[in-house]
């Protein structure tokens, strides 16, 4: 796996996020800051717009700063929600977003 850094992970984030918008599935590639291009998986499961990184880990201690971008993006009124760490997901974090369109975002985010 590779390790990438949470500006990476943010601006993956937002790249799914314009994704999104058009509700529109299928592979996106997110040219990052500081980890150079990076492959976006984005699904849609029946109501769900799942998307992430496979291959891809952040920091788990960036985990706090993560949360509190989120209450800022994307903007335009809206805010990320944040489902941090848990017995059954010890591993991964879920950024995510409801009534901006039809379907939930869910964006997984693996950690190290």
């Amino acid at each position: 796996m590779a390790h990438i850094t949470r500006k990476s992970v943010e601006e993956c984030i937002m790249t799914a996020h314009a994704q999104y918008l058009t509700s529109t599935a299928g592979n996106i590639a997110c040219q990052t800051t500081d980890d150079g291009n990076i492959i976006v998986q984005c699904v849609i499961d029946h109501d769900r717009f799942n998307c992430g990184f496979a291959g891809n880990q952040m920091n788990a201690n960036q985990i706090a700063n993560l949360k509190h971008w989120c209450t800022t993006h994307p903007g335009n009124g809206y805010s990320f929600g944040f489902r941090g760490v848990s017995h059954d997901h010890p591993n991964s974090v879920n950024i995510t977003l409801i009534n901006q369109t039809r379907l939930m975002f869910n964006f997984h985010v693996y950690l190290y």
